[in-house]
Parts: structure tokens; sequence; C-alpha cells
């Protein structure tokens, strides 16, 4: 980076283990078989003024003269070609731009030309330019010795220091020399804060005033925060132009070199200042100083731990006479100035205070007496609180050092004489509860050892403050175990009353007997809710006011008595130690009430009451009254709960006792027979009418299992019932079996059982469950099975019939009428009107019949004729349908629409029949004057499609919607509307053959709407 008056320089990042190509004097590359080059050593690069970086990737021939570069190439490829070395004498680019005869040699590196070669130059002639180039590395290893010799003196001198500041000062005095520095300064972190530095040689003032400014941070010196974050050296030829310098600097050149201790933490920065030059930094001079940082980093962390060790072996020395000096003390106080007292004998002249907060200000309650009488009246009267350096310790939560104590910033009067001031702050459940401060006038900062002395006794009081803390909670908790030691005793009585009562009211009496005997005069009420009233159930002693007594009786209201409401709500108690008169009661009743608790009482953590204790006498609640009301309310509580127990396993015990009865008398009322086997025991035990069914007492069955087998189960049946068992008992699940059992008198009964196993961890332990006596319902399946055969043999014969019937009748009505038609129009002219009347009326009756004959034929085929399973596109169907009757609805002005309709599981044929007998309905039986509107559509059902053929036709009464699926039925005669009665009934077999249903819903005089469901897809 370039600036208009210098430059800044920033170190190469150290770079990778060297290759042994760099130790060549004269410059040597490797390249592929094409000529790319792949590696350059350092000679190359300071020879020719290219970097690896620049080069890499190019072919060698670019750093030779442009008319060189094409025969070079050429003679390469020949070389590659047949295997033999390249050789040739050509001009070389100098890192000045100028051009030198070189003699370039290279060879397969493996053998193998297509593979990677290696090549070298040696100079030509008497140019010089590689002579003057090893004259240079000579230069560069003798400058390499002097750094070597002067780090390795470095080393020696940095061993001898103790401390940081040592170690600091030896560097210092053996590099500024050898670099011809004018100043140097190590300059050492602490966090983010920079240290005193160690300062060397002619340092500008005001760069010194700068750097040892107390509280001085990296962030606000802009080159040294530029190295931290980017982890490297910064050069620069003149400050004063460098990005963020600071205004009061002089003109300087500066070097800036991080140190970093082995482990690579930040440990501050080597920083060198020269006089303003062009290329002030040579290379070999950024190299000594990096190699120095590390030396000083490595030395500065060694020291550093010394210190340390130092610092704390003060620090431990500090603790034990702290530890020795309070002893078993526990006022707070006296440890306070005993840590005062510890810590000026440890670190001389210094003040020591104890403040406590009150009232928005850190008061002193303890200080030392080397403090004037001026300054002791100032801290004892308080200092605020948003004091910077009290507030800061309080936020962060851990010691602060003040160096150069800045008593107006501070606003602490008549502290002027102090250079350096700490603070230990000291907390208790996460609250500031004190501050221990020192304050010394001898110095403007504090030492690492003082540092640590402090923090030591700053930590010996901490832990004596939480011992004392420790001592006092111990103190309460006795008295508490005292007193609830007495409160337990006091309700002994009570829990041993449990064994002879469960009368809750008499418990609660009993708890209020206990409480009113530790306390002072007073008396104790025990309230429950009862809707908007709060009910006093039970009251020890007397209230000492009859107004107030009779107030109490009537019931307070709910939502306007504090003293109830609030504990009963809230579930915690409420103590008032000073009761608020008029809150719960007219304040005239209760002048001589002072102090009010009230307790929720909890049952299995549901409130069922509210315990209250008023005492007459004027107190506070301590923390052990509360310790006793509280210990008798939850003993109370829980005698409750083991009352209701009680009463609960009383009461189930009863309903226990009932059920069994009941469940006798269920189980020999229902004739089935219960067993329980026992595995562990083998026995089973019977119930039920046992000896009904199977002609044995229970006593003769008795045993276990083997009865079963043996007597009871039928020879034929027992191999499946023992493979039924072991199948269930293997896998799991209910036993369910029938199988014949031979009762004592030889006869066979036909029975079932249902068994339900019980596991445990071993396999089987139980076995329950019900034996049925089904003989009788197997005889009676098997008279119902014979009859059903008849029905279907006898329902097979009357369809056959009918199917015969109807086709056999075609025949002579098709001769009735075609002949009755034939003497009308031949003989129609020579009768009178009544013969002609009378053959007409034969030629219409004989073509209903022929309707009727058709029609009973086309019913009797719905089940002679196979129905076929097929996915059946209704909307296709349908609109066939509407094609037929397309003619009719145009001439009657009519409508016939649809809705969407989907595929269904049917036979397509029927589905025909059946939207073509609903439509011919829907269009038949119109209403006089009104134009036919007949519309389908279909909505999804579960597993059906519900469809809808919905007219505005004349409608049905409702006492007829089951008498029209009947086959003949007609509510109409053939002179008002034509038809044989017989397409509704088609309708109803053909839906119900597929399995759906078919019903409907009308309002005479404004229409008719079927339904039917049908399979979907």
């Amino acid at each position: 980076m370039d600036f208009s008056q210098g430059r800044v320089e920033d170190r190469p990042a150290p770079a990778s283990a060297p290759h042994p190509y760099d130790a060549l004097p004269t410059p040597a590359w490797t390249c592929t078989a094409q000529g790319e080059l792949t590696f350059v050593n350092r000679a190359w690069q300071t020879v020719t003024g290219q970097s690896a970086a620049q080069v890499l990737g190019t072919l060698f021939t670019e750093v030779l003269h442009p008319e060189e570069r094409a025969g070079a190439l050429e003679r390469w490829n020949a070389a590659r070609a047949q295997g033999t070395p390249f050789e040739g004498e050509y001009r070389l680019r100098a890192a000045d731009g100028t051009f030198h005869p070189v003699s370039l040699r290279a060879q397969p590196a493996g053998g193998d030309p297509g593979d990677s070669w290696v090549g070298t130059a040696s100079e030509v002639g008497g140019d010089g330019l590689l002579a003057r180039h090893l004259e240079a590395r000579v230069g560069e290893v003798q400058g390499a010795r002097r750094d070597a010799e002067l780090i390795a003196a470095l080393s020696g001198a940095l061993q001898r220091a103790g401390t940081p500041e040592e170690v600091s000062q030896f560097a210092l005095d053996l590099i500024g020399p050898a670099l011809g520095a004018q100043s140097m300064l190590v300059v050492r972190l602490g966090g983010d804060q920079i240290r005193l530095p160690t300062i060397w040689g002619d340092t500008p003032g005001p760069i010194a005033e700068y750097m040892t400014r107390p509280e001085l941070r990296l962030d606000d010196t802009p080159l040294l925060r530029q190295v931290a974050r980017e982890g490297r050296g910064v050069y620069v030829d003149d400050y004063r132009a460098a990005p963020g310098a600071i205004s009061s600097f002089p003109a300087l050149a500066g070097g800036f070199e991080p140190i970093r201790t082995p482990d690579g933490t930040l440990e501050g920065f080597l920083v060198v200042w020269r006089p303003v030059g062009p290329a002030v930094w040579r290379a070999e001079e950024r190299r000594l100083l990096e190699r120095a940082a590390d030396t000083l980093g490595l030395a500065l962390e060694r020291a550093a731990a010394a210190q340390r060790l130092a610092e704390s072996a003060a620090a431990l020395d500090a603790f034990v006479a702290f530890t020795e000096a309070v002893g078993s003390e526990t006022d707070v106080f006296a440890l306070a100035r005993r840590a005062g007292e510890v810590l000026r004998a440890n670190l001389g002249n210094v003040s020591v205070a104890y403040y406590k907060p009150g009232g928005g200000l850190w008061r002193a309650r303890v200080w030392t007496d080397d403090l004037s009488p001026e300054v002791a009246a100032t801290i004892a009267a308080g200092v605020s609180q948003d004091t910077p350096s009290f507030k800061r310790a309080v936020e962060e939560h851990r010691p602060l050092f003040v160096s150069g104590w800045n008593p107006e910033r501070e606003e602490v009067a008549h502290t002027e004489a102090y250079g350096a001031v700490a603070f230990y702050p000291f907390f208790r459940e996460g609250q500031p509860r004190s501050v221990l401060v020192a304050g010394t006038q001898d110095a403007r900062a504090w030492s690492e050892r003082e540092r640590a002395v402090f923090q030591a006794v700053g930590r010996g009081l901490g832990l004596a403050l939480e011992r004392s803390d420790a001592a006092a909670w111990q103190a309460v908790q006795n008295r508490e175990l005292e007193a609830r030691t007495a409160a337990l005793e006091g309700f002994a009585d009570l829990t041993r009353d449990l064994s002879l009562r469960a009368d809750p009211h008499a418990l609660v009496r009993r708890a209020q007997e206990v409480v009113l005997s530790l306390l002072t005069p007073g008396y104790a009420l025990y309230y429950e809710r009862e809707g908007e009233r709060w009910r006093n159930r039970v009251q020890t002693g007397e209230v000492g006011h009859p107004d107030l007594q009779a107030f109490i009786d009537a019931g307070p209201p709910v939502g306007e008595t504090p003293s109830v409401d609030v504990p009963w709500t809230t579930r915690q108690p409420l103590y008032q130690d000073s009761y608020a008169r008029g809150s719960d009661t007219p304040a005239e009743m209760v002048q001589h009430v002072s102090t009010v608790a009230s307790l929720p009482v909890l049952r299995h953590g549901e409130v069922v009451g509210v315990f209250i204790t008023v005492l007459f006498d004027a107190r506070a609640w301590t923390g052990t009254d509360r310790v006793v009301l509280e210990t008798v309310v939850r003993s109370l509580g829980i005698a409750l709960e083991r009352a209701q127990e009680v009463s609960d396993l009383a009461r189930r015990t009863g309903e226990v006792a009932e059920w069994r009865e009941r469940y006798e008398v269920a189980v020999q009322g229902s004739g089935h027979v219960l067993y329980d086997w026992n595995a562990s025991t083998g026995q089973i035990v019977y119930g039920g009418p046992v000896e009904a069914v199977t002609g044995y007492t229970p006593g003769e069955l008795s045993g276990g299992p083997a009865p079963w087998t043996e007597r009871l189960i039928h020879p034929d049946d027992r191999p499946a019932f023992r493979a039924e068992v072991a199948q269930v008992v293997r896998e799991g699940g209910t036993l369910h079996l029938g199988f014949r059992v031979i009762r004592k008198d030889g006869s066979v009964r036909e029975v079932e059982t249902d068994g339900h196993f019980m596991w445990g961890p071993g396999g089987v332990t139980r076995l329950v469950g019900l034996i049925k006596d089904v003989t009788e319902r197997r005889e009676a399946e098997e008279r119902l099975r014979r009859s059903n055969e008849e029905l279907r043999r006898s329902n097979a014969e009357l369809e056959q019939f009918a199917y015969v019937a109807s086709h056999d009748l075609q025949a002579p009505l098709r001769a009735v009428t075609s002949f009755s038609e034939l003497i009308l129009r031949r003989y129609g002219e020579g009768l009178d009107e009544r013969g002609r009347l009378y053959l007409g009326q034969i030629v219409e009756n004989g073509q209903h019949m022929k309707r009727l004959v058709d029609d009973l034929l086309g019913f009797s085929r719905l089940n002679t004729r196979p129905r076929r399973e097929e996915v059946s596109d209704a909307a296709a169907i349908f609109d066939a349908v509407a094609a037929r009757f397309a003619g009719e609805v145009e001439s009657l002005g009519g409508e016939l629409t649809r809705g969407p309709l989907s595929q269904v599981r049917a036979d397509a044929g029927q589905l025909d029949q059946l939207l073509q007998n609903l439509i011919s309905n829907a269009l038949k039986y119109r209403r006089e004057g009104a134009a036919p509107r007949v519309h389908v559509r279909a909505e999804r059902e579960g597993a059906f499609w519900r469809f809808q053929v919905a007219d505005n036709g004349i409608g049905i009464e409702g006492q007829y919607f089951e008498r029209i699926f009947v086959i003949f039925q007609r509510l109409h005669g053939r002179e008002e509307f034509e038809g044989t009665g017989i397409g509704l009934a088609v309708c109803k077999k053909i839906v119900e053959a597929h399995g759906g249903r078919l019903w409907l819903e009308s309002r005479p005089g404004e229409g008719t709407t079927f339904f039917f469901t049908l399979p979907a897809v």
C-alpha cells in the first residue's frame, strides 16, 4: 500500500517449508513436458524479479528475449520427442528489464520425457549477472549470521530476566543499538487494554505521553489494532501518512511486530521508531524484528509464569494470614476490619474501607485508622451508587483496579492524594451486598503482586461472609426447626385420631387448637365456599365482639373478603402484620384485631378451605410463626387426604362387595360356566351353573386342567382343543373355540369357550373365561339352515315359473290382440257403436296385458340373468338415456339435466334401466300446467356414490313411500297415468342387488326426489 508521503509494507505471511532447490545459488526450475513452470527457486525469483505466483503455469520461455522464444520452444519440443536433454544459450530478462546471456539446460526428472523436467541456468561470458546475485546471497548469509548471533545473545540475556518488565528492558537494550533505532517500545496487552509500556531510546514526548495514558485500549491505537487483526507485522516509512495516524505523533518511520506466546496468544507488540527516509525497512531488518518478537514472546511467557507463581505465593500468604486472623469470627464488620488489617500488613501504605448499600448510596461502615477525618466523614456520609467505579465493579461482577484515580470524575471529595484504587464487590443471591475498597498514595497503578494480594483477601472475605450468612441461616433454621417440631408434636394427636374417626371438621378443630396453643391470644376460623358465600365451618376461640360473630355466621360474600379470597385464588398464604380493618369486616367490629394470617388448605392439590388465625396483640409474623402455621396447615391437608382415602376405601369396599354379588347373580342367570385357572398352583376355580352344564359338581372337577381333557372334552375334539390352546399361548391372543363335552350321564352337549390369558415375566400366569352351552343354538341353526335351503329352492322354482309363465303367455296374448284388431278393421263398419267399443276394450286390455307380461318377464330376468361386476361411467349412461327422452322432453317444453357424475361399480345395462325408469316416472307424473324439470346429480358418501333424481311433479304422500316399491302396486288408475306398477320394484331390486339403498323424499304438489346408492370405484 502506497501513501502520499511514504509507504506501508506488509510483511509476507510465513512461507511453508523451504524447497531443496532454494539452496542453489543459481536459477533452477521444474516444469511439465509442455514447458509450463511448476516451481522456481529463490535465485530464479531474485534474478528475474518475478514471484512464483506470477510465473507458475506459464511457459519457461516467457523470461527469454522475445526473438528467441519460438526457437527455444521448438528445440524444447524436439528434445522431448527424442528423449534427449534440452540445451541452449539465450538472453534472460533480469529484474531491471535488461537481457543477459545465460546457458539453459534441462532433462526429465525421472527419465521419462513425458513426465516432469528439471532445468538450471548458468552464466555465459563476463556479464556478471549471476555472480552479482551470488555475492548478494553471500551478504545475506553473513547478515543472517549476525542476526542469529544477536538473537542468541538476546535469548541468553532474557534467561536472566525474572519479570516481564525485565524481559522487555533487556530485549530493547540489545535490539535498539543493533537496528540503529531512535526509540523502541514493548507494548503489552491485558485483554483489550494496553499496559504501561517499556520504553528505550529517545522517545518523542507525544508518543511517550500517549502510550502511558491510563486505561489506554487497543482500539485507541489504529496501527496496533491492524497488526492484531491481520496477525503480522506492519512497517511504515512515514507514520503521519498512514491511515488512522494519531495526530500528535511526529513524522517517523515505524515498525510494528506482534509478540505472541508459543500457544499463539497475542501478548503485545514490539515497536521501533526511526527517522523518515526512502526504503527505510530492509527485508533482513524485518526478519530480525520478527525473530526478536518471537523470542520475546517465549521469554515473556516464561517470566509471566514465574511472576504469576510469585504472585500466587503472595496471594496465598495473604489468604492464609486473613484466614488465621478471622478464625471463627462471624460478625460482618469484624471480618471487614480484619481484611483491612491484613491488606495494610501485606501492601504497606494502603487505606481500606468496607461499604454497604442503603438509600441509593454506598456508605462506609468500617475503615482503617490511617484515613483522614475529612475522607472518613465523606465516605461515612455515603457516595452515590452511580459513582463510576462503584457502578462498574457491581455491573461487571468482578474486582476492578483503577489506575490514575480521578476524584473529580468519581465525585468523591478529599481523595486527591490517592493514585490508584481497587474495588472488590460482594453479592448475595445475585444482588450487591457490599464492596471492599483499597486505595494507595504511593503509585498511580497497581502491580501484579498487589492485585493478587487484594484479590486473595477479597476472596477470603467473601468466603467469610458466606460462612457468616450460613451461620445466621443455620440459627434461623434451628429456631424454625424447634417451632416445626413443637407443631408436629402438637399435631401427633391429630394423626392418632385418624384411627378412631375421619371427620374432616374434627381434624380442622384439632389443628386450630395446636396453632393457638403456640401463639398469643386470638381465635381461629375455617372457611369453605358455598355458592357466593364463605361459610365458617369450624371455629376455635371467641371472636371478642357479638356483632362480629353474627357477621361471620352470616357468611361474608365471595369477592369482597380479601382475607379469604386472596389465599383461595392464589393458593399462597396471606400474612397481615397489621390487619387492614374494614377491608373484610365493618371497621367498628374489629378494632381489637391486630394481626391476621390466612392459609389455603390443599387436598390432593386442590384448595378445599381457608385456615385463618387472628391475634389480638400487635405483632409481626416472624419466620418461626410462619413455619408453625405452614407446617400445621400442610399436615392438616395430608390428614384430610388420608381421611378422604379411608372414606373412599370404605365406599369402594362396599361397592366391590355389591358388584361381586351382582356378578354371581349375573353368571348364574346367564347359564354360562365361569372358570379361573391359576398357572402357579394349577388349580381351577369354577362359578355359575357348572353341574347343569356338565353334570359334575365343582368339587368333582377340582384338581387342575386334567378333567377338561380326560373327562369333559369329547375324544374326537381333544387334539383340536390342545392345538388351539398351544397356538394362543405361543402367538398371544384370545382363546375362542367350539367343542363337545360329555356329561356325567354320558350325554353330549355342544359348547363354546372364550378365554383370556394373563401374562407375566415367566409366561402365562392365568386363564379366565366362560363356557357357553350352545346345543340348542346349534340345533336351531341347523333347522334354520334347512329352512333357508328349502326357501331358496322354492324361490328358484317360483322365479322359473314366473319366467316360463310370462314367456308362454306372449303367444295367446298376441293372438287375441291381433285377431281383435283384424275384426275391428274388416268388420268394424258392420258393427254398431257398442260392438266397436267392446272390440276396442279387448285390444286395449290385451296390449296392457302384454306390457304386464313384458315387465314381469324383465323383473324375473333380474334374478335369472347374471349381473356383471364392472366399472360403469354413470355420466355416459345418463347421456344415452337422456338422448332417448330428448324428443319427449322437447315436446313437453321441459328440461332434463345432470351435475357431475362419476364412475361406479355396477352392471351398465341395469344402471341404464334404473335411470330410465326413474326419469320416465318423473316425466309421466308431471303437474298440470307446469313444464317438467328433472335433474340428476351425485355426491360421495363413504364407499358409495349417492345419486339424486329430482323432479317438480305431482309429489307423493308420505304414507305411500313404501307401497310404491311393491310390484303391481299403483297409486293412480290407468285412466290417469299409463303403467304396470312394476317399474319402481325393478329399480329397488337393481339397487339392492348392488348392495345399495333406494328411498325417496316428496312433498305433494312440489315434486319428488329419489335417492339411491351404488358402490364407488
